[in-house]
């Protein structure tokens, strides 16, 4: 019987932490959620081996069972914050939020034992048992709950540090009350834990609404930030015409000034000396131009901002573009996704040693198929989500993936993310 009940305790306490896990999986590494199995399953079995133990020693009785439950969770949380290393503020909200579901998964199994069984054996084995079946049945329900539950850092800066005791302080009162003998209270102090639930759900929609708030918050500064974006790069593109412009109006009010200087070039056989002097009007004029990457307006004044912006930073830029006069995107969606990805092509660039600055740019279009591929050299680590998108906490970042995820449902599109050899790519493709 110990080893039996040992087994249902090691497994009470494995479903508990898979709740902590669900709401920090998005963002975790492949490497984080490895050791997290390994780590997890070690904890596990070491708990196992403790618990038969302790009930094969000090026998099988609802005070060595309730502390159990109580305290054998401290291994699987130092494990759980060594693996997976996030603000500390975040786990501990976190974790007091899953005790806070535990809590009610228990308080509901202890419900409805109260009246099946009467011996102490049976009351412990039925009520772990009850606790698993009640956990597996409302597993959905806990994911949907608690798969968007972590705040962001941000949270506790406008709100305070408290607010991530406050699940914890919520169970403190429950958890008291649990601990004492026996392990079946009265049908007053059982009915007075309905209040929980309800605590629980309020408190929950305070977060979720709080959280909802922070990105719309934080979404309008990203279109803010985007607005300015646009029209920096529109008044950028305008200053370079009309830079182009004064200087093609003064070439042509010297040419007949240059015409005649190298006429009598040519009538005094300076042969070489005019051809040095064609040669230099040639370079000023190739200064003027604006080099046409495609035969669309907004798309090729992205492309001639992005691609010239890199060229003056020292970044070595490639490209190769091939497009239609028209193309089945709206252009404007198109342009919007190539500029954020730029920028931050860019962006990422900057953070590399100068001799390790190199992008490459390719569209292509063939019949209705179409082709697009960025790549950067780029050596940190990058963190992929679950759906392959490369993921980041840090403040005004991602506008370039958020453009692509509107992008590719828009237009049903297919797309791709790499990270290898210090090469990050972005591919993508759909068809018009």
């Amino acid at each position: 019987m110990s080893i039996l009940l040992a087994l249902l305790v090691m497994l009470i306490q494995l479903s508990d932490f898979y709740l902590m896990y669900i709401p920090f999986r998005e963002g975790m590494k492949h490497a984080e959620r490895k050791n997290l199995l390994f780590g997890m399953l070690a904890c596990g079995i070491l708990s196992f081996i403790g618990s038969v133990f302790i009930f094969s020693n000090c026998g099988i009785t609802s005070h060595i069972y309730k502390m159990l439950l109580m305290l054998g969770w401290m291994p699987y949380l130092i494990i759980f914050m060594l693996i997976v290393r996030r603000n500390i503020l975040q786990h501990v909200f976190i974790f007091g939020m899953s005790r806070v579901w535990s809590i009610i998964l228990h308080n509901f199994s202890a419900i409805t034992i109260v009246l099946l069984f009467d011996g102490l054996h049976e009351i412990l084995f039925s009520h772990a048992i009850i606790y698993l079946i009640l956990f597996a049945a409302f597993l959905p329900l806990s994911r949907r709950y608690l798969v968007k539950l972590l705040p962001p850092k941000k949270l506790f800066a406008d709100y305070g540090a408290p607010v991530a005791f406050l699940p914890i302080v919520m169970t403190l009162s429950v958890t008291l009350l649990w601990s004492q003998e026996p392990l079946i209270h009265s049908w007053q102090e059982r009915l007075s834990r309905f209040y929980l639930p309800f605590v629980f759900f309020f408190f929950y929609r305070h977060i979720l609404l709080t959280t909802d708030q922070l990105q719309e918050e934080k979404r309008t500064k990203q279109n803010l930030r985007l607005m300015k974006e646009q029209l920096t790069a529109l008044s950028e593109y305008n200053r370079l015409m009309q830079e182009n412009r004064e200087k093609v109006a003064v070439m042509r009010h010297d040419l007949r000034h240059n015409f005649k200087l190298i006429y009598l070039m040519l009538q005094e056989g300076k042969v070489a000396a005019a051809k040095e002097y064609i040669g230099k009007q040639e370079e000023l004029l190739g200064k003027t131009t604006i080099k046409n990457f495609c035969n669309l307006p907004l798309l090729n004044a992205a492309l001639s901002i992005y691609i010239r912006r890199a060229e003056k930073l020292g970044i070595k830029i490639s490209h190769k573009i091939n497009l239609p006069f028209k193309i089945s995107a709206d252009e404007n969606d198109f342009a919007l996704m190539i500029s954020n990805l730029l920028e931050n092509a860019v962006n990422a660039s900057l953070r590399q040693p100068r001799e390790r600055r190199e992008i490459s740019v390719t569209i292509q279009n063939v019949g209705d198929q179409y082709v697009l591929m960025i790549s950067n050299r780029f050596d940190a680590e990058i963190i992929f989500d679950e759906k392959n998108y490369p993921y980041t906490s840090r403040e005004g970042h991602g506008l370039g993936m958020a453009s692509i995820k509107i992008f590719a449902e828009k237009y049903n599109a297919y797309t791709d993310f790499s990270h290898s050899n210090g090469v990050f790519k972005v591919a993508m493709y759909w068809r018009g």
